[in-house]
């Protein structure tokens, strides 16, 4: 479920079950052609499919961090944007990106979804499998 397809008058009613935020990191530097920049959102999108499509109802995604700054700044904010999402009442905060050369160690989230080095998705059972363990922890 995206944020903007929350109304206003639910969201309190709704927020003891949107316990899980996704916040999608597209990981572009701005060199990007304009191809390129829509093969990353599209790549993107199809890494997201595979958690908003079957957990729609307790997972909201947020928009997503398009553009990465120097390794270390990004990596501080992200792990401010994590503190402050989880300030806002999310228990779970899930990282996702379809680059494979995107990853950092954030203390903030609880998991990070990506393809393996070879650029393959990740299985449904894999990810199933890590979300489920990620809720009964």
């Amino acid at each position: 479920m995206k944020f903007s397809e929350i109304e206003a008058e639910q969201w309190e009613e709704l927020r003891p079950y949107l316990d899980t935020c996704l916040l999608p990191v597209t990981g572009m530097t701005g060199a990007e052609s304009p191809l390129e920049a829509t093969q990353c959102l599209e790549d993107l999108r199809d890494i997201m499919d595979l958690i908003e499509v079957p957990y729609r109802g307790r997972v909201v995604t947020y928009p997503a961090l398009h553009y990465m700054s120097e390794p270390e700044h990004f990596q501080q904010a992200l792990s401010s944007y994590c503190s402050r999402l989880k300030q806002q009442g999310f228990k779970y905060i899930i990282l996702i990106t379809a680059k494979t050369n995107v990853r950092f160690q954030i203390s903030e989230a609880d998991l990070w979804i990506t393809p393996d080095e070879d650029g393959n998705l990740p299985s449904d059972a894999d990810i199933n499998s890590k979300i489920r363990e990620l809720w009964h922890s």
